[in-house]
């Protein structure tokens, strides 16, 4: 009996050990890999992308979805992080597309890194590591990494130069308000609309919308709109502040449109402004 103990105890030993080293055998290792990350939206304020994942299962069988660890680098330095989970399972000998949304603030980046205040496009790189709840695999991390460019927006300077009158008679007030529009980017931006309203001393003179213009890349162009006024009324009085020589209070608010040449997906930029003064009537 003892030795039929001992020699059901060594068979099953070897059972164990046997069916231990046929594991990996028939477990297909699955694979990790990106198949793309693509800019879906860009604004002045940042980046949308998604990055596309692909998992497949190379075994006659479902296996369990792993648990994906994401980060995002730019110019190398960690910027975002994240892990994705899904309770679904892979079917067998097939693959599963996920996709990975995130969005790249500029403020944030120019907080984080400075350097790229100056920059017009930055080097990125997502890499991911996936670990699968199998045998034998569950100590396994699969790793993948994406790599691209980064296009960075800097947001248009607009600045009120004030007004200058051309001229100033009984019949017709003709002066000119000229905005200055800064464009920092390696790119044109269109100014799609620029709606204005202007008073003086809380009166209003004339409100509208200026012509669409390109502002050139790296250069600052002034943006000059002629403004006629006929009403006996507003003649006589912009007269009469012109009599006393003194200078008088103005404010110009409205909202300029903006978007760069180029750019697909874009959502324009709403930028409302406000400014105020004191300016002479002389011309």
């Amino acid at each position: 009996m003892k030795t039929i103990s001992v020699l059901g105890s060594a068979a099953l030993a070897f059972f164990v050990m046997t069916a231990c080293k046929t594991i990996p055998s028939i477990i297909n290792e699955p694979s990790v890999s990106f198949e793309s990350v693509v800019l879906t939206g860009i604004n002045f304020n940042g980046a949308d992308m998604k990055a596309r994942i692909k998992i497949q299962n190379n075994n006659p069988f479902s296996i369990p979805f792993p648990e994906i660890t994401w980060k995002l680098f730019v110019t190398d330095a960690p910027f975002l992080s994240g892990v994705v989970k899904n309770n679904n399972k892979i079917a067998a000998n097939n693959a599963e597309v996920i996709e990975l949304p995130f969005t790249v603030s500029y403020d944030g980046l120019y907080k984080a890194l400075d350097n790229l205040i100056r920059a017009d496009e930055a080097p990125y790189r997502v890499d991911l590591s996936a670990r699968f709840s199998l045998p034998v695999l569950d100590s396994k991390i699969f790793s993948a990494s994406f790599s691209g460019s980064l296009p960075m927006l800097k947001t248009p300077a607009l600045s009120f130069s004030g007004i200058h009158f051309n001229s100033l008679g009984l019949s017709k007030v003709e002066f000119v308000l000229t905005w200055l529009a800064d464009n920092k980017n390696a790119f044109a931006i269109n100014l799609e609309k620029l709606d204005y309203g202007f008073s003086v001393n809380g009166v209003s003179w004339t409100s509208g919308t200026a012509p669409r213009v390109s502002l050139p890349a790296r250069r600052t162009i002034q943006i000059p709109v002629t403004v006629s006024i006929n009403s006996l009324s507003m003649i006589q009085e912009i007269a009469a502040l012109a009599a006393e020589g003194k200078a008088v209070n103005y404010t110009c608010g409205g909202e300029a449109v903006l978007s760069p040449q180029g750019f697909e997906n874009f959502a324009a930029l709403r930028l409302p402004f406000s400014y105020s003064g004191t300016t002479s009537l002389m011309r």
